[in-house]
């Protein structure tokens, strides 16, 4: 997703702004943790759509569908919903933006940052 997140500076159109803008709004106003996936996931595609490569969009999404298959029912949630100052809220935004101002490298790293943080919550807390 990293190298996705770069080939998203290059080529996203305002559209997939939107589809991401959109996407990290409804994350951020979910009332559980189901809906709050789903908008994590359509953000997620929505990056690898702006990449604009059917290739790493196909890879994207095999990829998605395995991590879905492993987590599912593996995460156990103590809240209802994600808290007001969830991290993945500002690793999103840090993403879009670097999207947004077309900063190749910005955007990687901030999706790798992101990744790395996701990975930390989901197998090394508790």
């Amino acid at each position: 997703e990293p190298a996705i997140a770069r080939e998203a500076a290059v080529n996203a159109s305002a559209q997939s702004m939107t589809r991401m803008r959109l996407a990290m709004e409804r994350a951020s106003s979910a009332t559980n943790w189901h809906d709050y996936e789903t908008q994590d996931d359509l953000f997620h595609r929505a990056i690898a759509e702006a990449a604009d490569n059917l290739l790493l969009l196909g890879l994207f999404d095999q990829l998605n569908k395995v991590r879905r298959a492993v987590a599912f029912g593996a995460v156990t949630r103590a809240t209802q919903r994600p808290s007001r100052d969830h991290s993945s809220f500002a690793e999103h935004e840090a993403i879009a933006a670097a999207v947004e101002r077309r900063d190749r490298a910005a955007a990687q790293e901030a999706m790798q940052r992101h990744l790395n943080s996701v990975s930390r919550r989901l197998f090394e807390e508790e």
